[in-house]
């Protein structure tokens, strides 16, 4: 499918516009003829009633340690923000479609199961717990409006994000395996990312959970060696599982535990990515 043939002049309401994801998701809709009102932090139930589409991106980041107190604020940040859009949804009737955020950490930790919307493996640690009440909330929206939950990989651009903090090491000739190696990256570019939200606007036919990931999963392994190629390396070293538990606490498992997650819905629907196997 072109996903440049979208529907023009309608409002995407956006909450979290000012993230990573979010400043690149408003130039994207914008070149696609949208117009873009950025929700803010309390924004009003009318103001959010007068969108045609919202898509909700908001949370507290989960890359850093997680003490009690902020797993109070992320949850408030995702919970209670997604309760306020449903509101605005179930109040105005208008929104006809609710894209919301959710994350691949919805899964269990498992580098063989391939988990596809069809046939997942749910987790049952802070994180997964997490996506399910945010999932949950989210879904409450169903009566008035079309409702995709989002299930985020990693995105992956040369402009920022997750790759930047990789790539940084290796510049200085260092190549760091975290962990064991083996656990799996459930990846996709941020063009695909963004195109794949342009598809699920114009095609009707998605809805409930769709994984935003590419079809082919990368090990921390093979992506450190693939860094290391890029950026010539002189060193490879390994960071223990217990020496990153020690910094992040039990965060550390975004990063030491893998999901292996495939786009099914996606590809079932005609969507084709541009990037489908990892390269930089």
């Amino acid at each position: 499918m072109d996903d440049s043939k979208v529907i023009t002049g309608v409002i995407v309401g956006i909450t979290g516009s000012s993230g990573f994801i979010g400043r690149n998701l408003i130039h994207h809709l914008k070149e696609c003829g949208f117009t873009i009102m950025p929700l803010k932090r309390g924004f009003s139930l009318e103001l959010a009633g007068k969108c045609d589409i919202i898509i909700n991106l908001a949370g507290a980041s989960i890359n850093r340690r997680w003490s009690s107190n902020y797993k109070v604020l992320l949850k408030r940040s995702r919970i209670e923000t997604t309760r306020r859009v449903v509101d605005a949804i179930n109040m105005s009737k208008k929104v006809k479609l609710l894209i919301s955020a959710s994350a691949v950490g919805i899964y269990q930790y498992d580098n063989d199961h391939l988990n596809s919307e069809s046939d997942p493996l749910y987790g049952d640690d802070f994180l997964a717990n997490l996506c399910k009440e945010w999932e949950k909330e989210a879904f409450n929206a169903l009566e008035y409006a079309r409702v995709v939950v989002a299930r985020l990989g990693l995105v992956i651009s040369e402009s920022g994000g997750a790759l930047a903090k990789m790539i940084l090491p290796a510049k200085y000739g260092i190549a760091a395996i975290l962990g064991g190696g083996a656990q799996m990256i459930s990846w996709i570019m941020l063009e695909d990312m963004l195109r794949a939200v342009s598809h699920i606007i114009s095609n009707e036919t998605l809805i409930g959970p769709v994984n935003i990931t590419t079809p082919n999963p990368i090990s921390n392994r093979d992506l450190t060696a693939l860094i290391a190629k890029r950026e010539r390396s002189l060193f490879k070293i390994r960071v223990p599982e217990s020496i990153l538990k020690f910094i992040m606490g039990e965060a550390s498992v975004v990063i030491t535990k893998g999901q292996r997650v495939i786009p099914e819905k996606l590809e079932k629907s005609g969507f084709i990515f541009k990037y489908p196997t990892f390269s930089i």
